[in-house]
């Protein structure tokens, strides 16, 4: 079969998939096999990561890559269990009510507390960074540095990452809420889990697999939060 009618045969499908997902869950929630058609047609993405929420905080993460010999095949390379919000996922995330955000999210950037394991993503340590969310913060939504900018942290503002060990040890920044619209939500990271078996709002995997996805992922990675 021709390659033009291959790629157009995968566009109805993925446009299906949508179609009936949507009826299924009442809201546009695209189908994982019409995400991965979709990132199949864009060239510049090579990695996609799917975050698939069961109940309650439990999900599990599956990361699938380009074959290198041939773009139009996916492989799967690492599958794992991971952990959401205590109150589960939402459609419409607001600051601190406990849930993931779901959707196609991009990242600004890897940080962590430990060296870069060997990402492919712009990747800073923590040494002296402090993420700020305070509901009356210029710098709501963003991660800064006490060393550039003269900053004082108010009663609102999510501690020293550096002093968050393990979850911050590697972690990737999310984009969700890039516009930094105050009290939509913030500090959604994609971390190491901690000692208990939800997150304020993350995605939390175990050490070892938050490595591993670094290690596969660049700067151009997605990462697709929805219910299984």
């Amino acid at each position: 079969m021709p390659k033009f009618l291959q790629k157009t045969l995968m566009l109805i499908m993925c446009m299906c998939c949508v179609f009936f997902a949507t009826i299924a869950f009442g809201a546009e929630v695209p189908t994982w096999t019409s995400l991965l058609c979709k990132y199949h047609a864009d060239e510049t993405v090579r990695t996609v990561i799917f975050v698939q929420h069961r109940e309650g905080s439990s999900a599990q993460v599956l990361l699938y890559q380009k074959d290198k010999d041939n773009s139009d095949a996916w492989t799967l390379l690492l599958q794992c269990e991971a952990f959401v919000g205590k109150n589960g996922i939402s459609f419409d995330r607001q600051e601190g009510d406990g849930t993931t955000p779901c959707g196609d999210f991009g990242v600004i950037e890897a940080v962590g507390i430990k060296k870069n394991p060997g990402t492919k993503i712009p990747y800073r340590t923590t040494d002296n960074d402090l993420f700020c969310s305070g509901a009356h913060d210029e710098n709501y939504n963003k991660i800064v540095s006490k060393k550039e900018i003269n900053h004082v942290c108010n009663e609102d503002c999510i501690s020293h990452l550096y002093a968050t060990s393990p979850q911050f040890n590697y972690c990737l920044f999310l984009d969700f809420n890039k516009e930094c619209v105050i009290g939509k939500g913030s500090g959604i990271f994609f971390h190491c889990m901690g000692p208990n078996s939800y997150t304020e709002g993350c995605v939390a995997v175990s050490e070892e697999n938050m490595k591993r996805i670094l290690q596969l992922a660049d700067k151009n990675v997605r990462i697709c939060i929805y219910p299984k």
